[in-house]
């Protein structure tokens, strides 16, 4: 193909930040939304001066043989249904993190992949957010030696200041039905840093974890998880809090991270991501006496923009995009092991988990 006609599937929050990169792809035209209040996708137009064909049920948009790919920006729980669907209606798909919410689902749209002749892939935008792409170069290069070690923190609030995108709280209502998720945080956000712990340096080996459960099903702090990475005498470890009396800024999400590599010749930090909450440079490197500091871009929504590229240049050039459905799997596996984990006080793998 000679430009990529998208649909975007769902067009509540997360939209904001899916949307521009596919909107500033010089071959890529967005050509239809979806989403069942046919108002918001309507006043989504507006917002993107686009004119794009408008439906309210996903079977619309498949039945349309304008529409090439979909980007599907809708609840967890329906993807399942949702990639099976459009894979087999003929269409590229591209669908929210994470990839479903049981191995089960996963399984059926491993099957989907594999019988389709169009492209899948689950959006990381981790995967693109140029402050790890840089600490993912730095590694490669051996600026801090051997990695040891490799720490995600992410502080979760209850204020933010310096919002810049309008959010529907009842887009967390779902969220908080355990009827509809095998969990909170760690499973819903955790996914986006065991991808980037799993870029950084390789595959997650058997979790051990505390999990905190309180009167919100989301929040899940004070939690942490550890593992060694297979093959690497490497340890990882990814904790969550949550400060309910302190204001992030944030000009996207309440929440905040932080992370760590530690190797033999140095550390490495990168210093933000969702929200601002340190006045440091984005990427910063420390050998002993000298420490040197990275001031790449750092607006997390560049991490999307570079997923959708990724995702149209990958159709256009015939490869595979980051994230497949197998590595998609795996970061889901990765949520599910910790649960059981903590729960059963002893260290799980994640491809036990079936």
């Amino acid at each position: 193909m000679d430009r990529v006609r998208l649909a975007i599937v769902g067009c509540g929050n997360i939209c904001q930040l899916n949307a521009p990169g596919y909107l500033q792809h010089p071959r890529c035209d967005v050509v239809a939304l979806c989403d069942v209040d046919p108002e918001r996708a309507k006043r989504r137009a507006r917002e993107w001066s686009i004119a794009p064909r408008v439906y309210s049920d996903l079977a619309q948009v498949l039945d349309d043989p304008g529409v090439d790919a979909v980007e599907l920006l809708t609840p967890t729980w329906m993807h399942a249904d949702q990639i099976v669907a459009a894979l087999d209606a003929g269409k590229h798909v591209s669908a929210q993190k994470p990839l479903a919410v049981s191995i089960a689902e996963a399984d059926r749209i491993v099957a989907a992949v594999a019988r389709a002749r169009t492209t899948f892939r689950v959006t990381e935008n981790f995967l693109y957010y140029p402050p790890i792409v840089k600490a993912k170069e730095l590694l490669d290069a051996g600026a801090i030696g051997e990695p040891s070690l490799v720490r995600i923190h992410t502080t979760r609030a209850q204020h933010v200041t310096g919002q810049a995108i309008d959010l529907d709280p009842d887009a967390l209502v779902w969220r908080r039905d355990p009827g509809r998720n095998p969990g909170g945080a760690l499973y819903d956000d955790g996914v986006h840093k065991y991808a980037t712990a799993a870029y950084w340096i390789g595959e997650i080996g058997d979790v051990s974890a505390i999990v905190s459960r309180g009167p919100d099903f989301i929040q899940e702090a004070p939690s942490v998880a550890t593992w060694r990475f297979k093959g690497r005498d490497c340890l990882g470890i990814v904790d969550y809090t949550y400060a309910a009396e302190m204001v992030l800024r944030s000009r996207y999400y309440r929440a905040d991270e932080f992370f760590e590599i530690h190797g033999s010749r140095g550390i490495i930090w990168v210093t933000r991501c969702t929200g601002e909450l340190l006045d440091l440079p984005a990427v910063v490197v420390i050998r002993g006496t000298e420490t040197v500091s990275y001031q790449v871009p750092a607006d997390w929504r560049l991490g999307f923009d570079g997923a959708a590229a990724d995702f149209v240049d990958g159709l256009l050039a015939g490869r595979q995009p980051a994230q497949d459905v197998h590595a998609a799997k795996r970061m889901l596996q990765v949520p599910l092991a910790i649960y059981e984990a903590a729960r059963t006080g002893r260290a799980v793998s994640p491809e036990s988990i079936a």
